[in-house]
């Protein structure tokens, strides 16, 4: 694989790739949400792009961008992390949510779906972080949490957001402590 990652700007041809590669992949099944491209350029450029913690990648092949994910630090007060927490034992809270890394969106062009690139994207966005864990949260009828169990993620509940919404699988990682991850 030829695929390299690189940091993602909030603004210029790299972001505007990873606006496109996202909404080509949320636009079939099961999201079919077309609009869905147009409302993560707005939470980027808006709060969750000013959040601690705040990283953003792409994976670029020469270039073209193949990929895109990015994650913040969670914390009280964000609507996931709150939801969350409602959902969650206050133990289950206590070791998945303090001091985690939310990995917010991941998305891999759909012509290059397979080839380890969302594998490269999340193993980079976690790599060499403070945060003891990384918590995420998956479409139960998607793809993307076999991905995300492949990756060490284990499933901490079952969740739907919001009425007569699809359900999600609430998945966290444990994190090595900085310094003893692959990438060093």
């Amino acid at each position: 694989m030829t695929v390299r990652i690189e940091p993602m700007p909030l603004q210029g041809p790299l972001f505007e790739g990873a606006l496109d590669v996202y909404a080509e992949a949320f636009a079939g099944a099961p999201y079919f949400d077309d609009d869905r491209g147009q409302e993560v350029r707005m939470r980027l450029l808006g709060e969750h792009g000013r959040r601690p913690g705040f990283k953003a990648i792409v994976a670029m092949d020469g270039d073209e961008v193949v990929g895109m994910t990015y994650a913040y630090s969670s914390a009280p007060g964000q609507w996931w992390h709150d939801e969350v927490r409602k959902r969650i034992p206050a133990n289950a809270y206590r070791r998945w949510l303090v001091r985690s890394l939310e990995v917010v969106e991941v998305a891999v062009a759909p012509s290059r779906q397979g080839e380890g690139i969302g594998t490269l994207l999340v193993e980079s966005l976690v790599a060499g972080r403070d945060e003891h864990t990384a918590v995420l949260s998956a479409r139960c009828d998607s793809r993307a949490h076999e991905l995300y169990r492949r990756l060490g993620f284990e499933e901490l509940a079952r969740v739907v957001f919001s009425t007569g919404g699809a359900p999600f699988y609430i998945m966290g990682r444990q994190l090595p402590p900085r310094g003893e991850d692959a990438g060093g």
